[in-house]
């Protein structure tokens, strides 16, 4: 009887040991994929902040080119006046 109880408790400590074993191997697992999900978030974080730099700078760029554009629509419209006063001279010069 106490050979059977041996042999009971050395199987209850080889299933344990296999436990152990198979759950350290998920451990490991687990661990190896946290690191490389870190990795991958640190990759996100850098990307996202060189994102959001050229961004800025496509805004700043974007706000110069407005601003040039005024500036051309405003000689456009004093050339398009100065255009309509020299038709009225000219078709008033015809009519002398």
């Amino acid at each position: 009887m106490v050979q059977k109880q041996k042999s009971a408790l050395s199987g209850a400590i080889k299933d344990l040991e296999n436990e152990i074993s198979s759950l350290s191997k998920e451990r490991d697992s687990l661990k190896k994929s946290m690191e490389k999900t870190s990795s991958n978030i640190s990759e996100t974080r850098k990307k996202e902040a060189e994102l959001q730099r050229l961004i800025a700078n496509l805004e700043e760029k974007d706000s110069r080119l407005q601003e040039h554009k005024k500036e051309l629509s405003g000689k456009s419209d004093k050339v398009s006046d100065k255009i309509a006063k020299m038709s009225k001279i000219k078709s008033e010069m015809k009519d002398i």
